[in-house]
């Protein structure tokens, strides 16, 4: 997956960028918009999960105009 961007349910299908509008105190079931255009994209959990299962917890990302990209995995 090295040099791929993340996408799923983190990147936002209205506008395209990974900018997510997340209270401080989010919670499992918190209501998560994007924070460039609005639009609802899921709860903390869901996102959380997708971000988890594209190996988000593993590796070195860039983050770049608004999108992530996993640039290589920890061994």
């Amino acid at each position: 997956m090295a040099g791929e961007y993340l996408d799923h349910k983190l990147e936002c299908p209205f506008c395209g960028t990974i900018r997510l509008q997340i209270p401080a105190d989010a919670q499992p079931e918190t209501a998560i918009h994007c924070a460039e255009c609005g639009k609802y994209l899921g709860s903390w959990d869901e996102l959380q999960t997708d971000f988890e299962l594209q190996g988000g917890t593993d590796g070195v990302f860039r983050l770049d105009k608004g999108r992530i990209q996993k640039l290589n995995s920890s061994q």
